[in-house]
């Protein structure tokens, strides 16, 4: 059987694609800038994350577009404000937009019957997402309770934490490498610690069995139509 391009791209992915390329600016470019840039950037690109998770998810379930605009509400009141409670709610509401985001992109890789150049975009979109919703998770136990991780910090200064560390930890994490500079101290930390790892390993072999079975299978029916 013939590979077809024109099969692969027969949907419109122009949203994916500039969905994919935000959130990888957001994990693996954001952090290179200084730290007042940064929070500016984090706060831009999450803002742009729920536009774009409205656009390419399933937009009929009545609380998405409501949850979106609430989320997106109090990052910039945060933002402005600073208010350690209002900061406490917007990482919640982040955390619970970016579930149902990735839920909707789940569920539509399920339901996918062919494996199209989409669908791979929500693939790695959904690893993504995944890594930075357990990065808020992080970052909110960080404020309960600051013993709970233990990082590197230089002689003679107090530890400043910020989202970047918890994104650094989670992905490095996710993807089993453990560097060990960063160390869970807690009982339930390092049950994270390890749910997150699972998570990671489990994802990559499920997807990948997942989009060979839907290869095969539209392969199979190819045959059978010639």
């Amino acid at each position: 059987m013939k590979f077809s391009f024109k099969k692969l791209f027969h949907e419109n992915i122009k949203w994916n694609i500039v969905f994919l390329v935000l959130v990888i600016f957001t994990v693996f470019f954001i952090p290179v800038f200084s730290v007042t840039l940064e929070k500016i950037l984090y706060d831009l690109s999450f803002t742009l994350i729920f536009f774009l998770g409205y656009i390419t998810s399933n937009r009929r379930h009545p609380v998405f577009l409501p949850l979106s605009i609430c989320a997106l509400i109090l990052i910039w009141i945060s933002a402005v404000f600073k208010m350690p409670v209002l900061f406490i709610f917007s990482i919640s509401m982040n955390i619970l937009f970016f579930m149902m985001v990735t839920w909707s992109l789940i569920k539509h890789l399920i339901d996918s019957r062919a494996v199209t150049i989409k669908l791979l975009f929500d693939a790695i979109i959904i690893y993504l997402l995944i890594g930075l919703i357990f990065a808020m998770i992080v970052s909110l136990i960080d404020r309960f309770d600051p013993g709970a991780f233990r990082y590197p910090v230089a002689a003679g200064s107090a530890p400043v934490f910020h989202l970047n560390d918890f994104i650094y930890f989670t992905f490095t994490t996710l993807s089993t490498t453990g560097y060990g500079d960063i160390i869970p101290l807690k009982p339930y930390t390092r049950s994270l610690s390890i749910m997150i790892a699972i998570t990671g390993q489990m994802y990559i072999a499920i997807i990948i069995s997942m989009l060979v079975g839907k290869y095969a299978a539209s392969a199979r029916e190819d045959r059978k139509d010639e």
